[in-house]
């Protein structure tokens, strides 16, 4: 099916129904009713004639007003179930007013907030990392073959970061609905979500308790540790990388939490506005001074990380002298969302407050 049939196909309100208007005659003539009974007999006649004629014309004018209140109710209702929206890119699509078959790549943390079950769960070829979810719907390989797209029979598909050919390929398969980037705030993606699937009020509750939360939280640390400084370290395939910025567990540490960055996170990471993250150098090691580092370990790195946790290096830093590298689960610290940042929030409680 081409974008354009498609987009066609998504504007029929209802099929055209023939309807035949049948109507009855009676031809009755003075000479025939005159001919046919006695002239004392007239005036009766007459008057059931007249009831008759009355009858009949008023039950074929309720039939024909009700046919004409269905036809537009019909229509209206049809028209209601879909309706028109702009994504972040300027794209304007026709979606169902209740979408209920979503696939939403890499938004499956905000959807699962909702209470909204996606019929597909995002991958890149064999890896996924949003086991923590705990979904058990079929994995869909976000750059595989559209095929697999097709075979799902999406009513709506959402990707969290827009990629000009995906959605070239994608759209032709259902209504998208592309984020530039959703990684960079989830409250606000959440809030489009829910207003995307009729979800608005579930989305301020899952903001609101999330947020009630992590203030919670930062006391609760403030009291533990004070001043106290911390880094995200993540051992990467090829590199290491310091982690501070936007998006992922940077925001949540040191913006809700209120956790004190490293002087090397500071400068290196949050003083230079990077994008994400810092990639550091095996000499700058014996610079990363944070009393606490929070580190993950990618799938496939294992290899990496065990070297770098053997290395001299790596043994004279003060976080490890002192027993304060906390190991936190890859899936919910290189992911954002309600779900994933509160998972965040325990670790950091159970790692930081005895």
């Amino acid at each position: 099916m081409t974008q354009m049939s498609y987009k066609k196909s998504r504007f029929v309100l209802g099929e055209m129904v023939k309807k035949e208007y049948s109507d009855n005659d009676y031809h009755y003539t003075q000479g025939v009713v005159t001919g046919m009974f006695k002239a004392g007999a007239l005036p009766g006649i007459m008057l059931a004639l007249v009831i008759l004629f009355t009858g009949c014309g008023a039950a074929n004018s309720s039939s024909t007003e009700a046919e004409a209140v269905k036809e537009p109710i019909s229509t209206e209702a049809a028209v209601s179930a879909d309706r028109v929206v702009t994504d972040e890119i300027g794209h304007e699509l026709t979606i169902p007013a209740e979408p209920s078959k979503v696939i939403g790549i890499y938004l499956e943390d905000e959807l699962t907030a909702l209470g909204v079950t996606p019929i597909r769960q995002s991958r890149i070829g064999s890896w996924s990392s949003q086991d923590y979810l705990g979904l058990t719907v079929e994995d869909i390989d976000i750059d595989g073959d559209v095929e697999a797209f097709v075979k799902a029979e999406p009513d709506l598909i959402l990707t969290n970061v827009y990629d000009e050919k995906q959605y070239e390929h994608l759209s032709k398969v259902a209504p998208m609905y592309a984020f530039t980037d959703a990684r960079e705030d989830w409250r606000a993606t959440i809030r489009t979500l829910g207003d995307l699937l009729g979800k608005k009020e579930q989305a301020e509750e899952a903001i609101a308790a999330y947020d009630q939360k992590a203030a919670a939280a930062a006391a609760a640390l403030k009291a533990a540790i004070g001043d106290e400084t911390v880094a995200i370290l993540r051992v990467h395939a090829k590199s290491l990388r310091l982690y501070g910025g936007p998006g992922y567990a940077g925001p949540v540490l040191y913006n809700e939490l209120k956790l004190t960055p490293s002087k090397l996170v500071q400068e290196l990471v949050l003083d230079t506005k990077i994008e994400g993250a810092f990639d550091l150098s095996l000499e700058m090691v014996p610079q990363l001074d944070a009393d606490h580092i929070f580190l993950t370990v990618d799938t496939g790195a294992e290899q990496q990380a065990k070297e770098l946790l053997e290395s001299t290096l790596w043994l004279n830093l003060p976080a490890v002298k002192n027993g304060n590298i906390h190991e936190v689960n890859f899936g919910t610290w290189m992911k954002s969302g309600p779900i994933a940042d509160g998972s965040k929030i325990d670790d950091v409680l159970a790692a930081l407050i005895p």
